[in-house]
């Protein structure tokens, strides 16, 4: 028997918004897929705001408010049954971040989460990437994001240590 679900990552960076629909299809017996169904990107540009005055605009919470209500309503239609939506760096600088979920939640019906560097850090490192990893190295993966640097270490195809860095290309 096959078991299709559809789920949704939203990403809430410095540079854009990004939106990830993915097909879940497991089936007895077999490794479960995971295919890829929309990539949706805005530009918003929060780290400019949050890196240089400290806080979102008026103007990019009102776009931050229109993406994430497209997004609810391209989640409809793809018929996805979960979803989450994490923000990073951008937000975690901005000092009316807590202002600006509450906003979004209120507004476009999506709850937000302000992840830290760690957890940022620890998704990122839990990405499909064993498929490459030998067991018997070491590896640094290193994401450079506009607002944050993720530094993973594994060892035996295990993470080892996460840090994450207040640089990023923004």
């Amino acid at each position: 028997m096959i078991s299709i679900k559809k789920y949704a990552a939203i990403d809430i960076g410095s540079n854009a918004m990004r939106m990830l629909v993915c097909n879940i299809v497991e089936q007895e017996g077999k490794e479960t897929q995971f295919n890829k169904s929309s990539l949706v990107r805005v530009p918003i540009r929060l780290g400019q705001d949050a890196f240089t005055v400290g806080e979102i605009s008026d103007e990019n919470i009102e776009r931050m408010v229109d993406a994430m209500t497209a997004y609810r309503l391209l989640m409809k239609v793809h018929g996805v049954e979960r979803f989450m939506a994490c923000a990073t760096s951008a937000m975690r600088e901005a000092d009316n971040a807590k202002d600006v979920v509450d906003t979004i939640e209120r507004e476009a019906g999506i709850k937000i989460e302000i992840i830290d560097g760690r957890k940022e850090a620890a998704i990122i490192a839990a990405t499909d990437l064993h498929e490459f990893l030998k067991p018997d190295h070491t590896y640094l993966f290193v994401d450079v994001g506009g607002g944050s640097t993720e530094f993973s270490l594994f060892t035996g195809g295990k993470i080892v240590a996460a840090k994450s860095f207040k640089n990023g290309t923004v």
